[in-house]
């Protein structure tokens, strides 16, 4: 999103599908924060990186969500391990697997 400008269609096939209601983060579109992981940024410095995604996800947690969804494969792994490594239950989904399981309940 953040490079592409590409926002509304992402958002649009999430909103299409039953059952979802979807609620933007505070920082979102061009404003939107890494996840922390960007770039491999753990092998660098872990301990930023763990930072980072700890923000991250508790402003995942304070839209009241339980999923966090994104197109980016790092992010789901290093918002993931956020969640795991804080104790918050968010669970982070590839938007591709939304999708998938959206058509699997059909």
């Amino acid at each position: 999103g953040r490079t592409s400008g590409i926002y509304d269609p992402p958002r649009q096939i999430i909103e299409a599908i039953p059952g979802i209601q979807f609620v933007e983060m505070a920082e979102n579109r061009e404003m939107a924060l890494c996840c922390g992981g960007g770039g491999d940024a753990e092998m660098a410095d872990p301990e930023l990186t763990a930072a980072v995604a700890k923000h991250r996800i508790q402003q995942v947690q304070e839209t009241g969500g339980r999923v966090v969804i994104s197109a980016c494969q790092q992010c789901d792994r290093t918002l993931a391990e956020a969640a795991r490594k804080n104790r918050i239950r968010i669970r982070a989904m590839d938007i591709v697997q939304v999708v998938w399981q959206a058509m699997q309940e059909q």
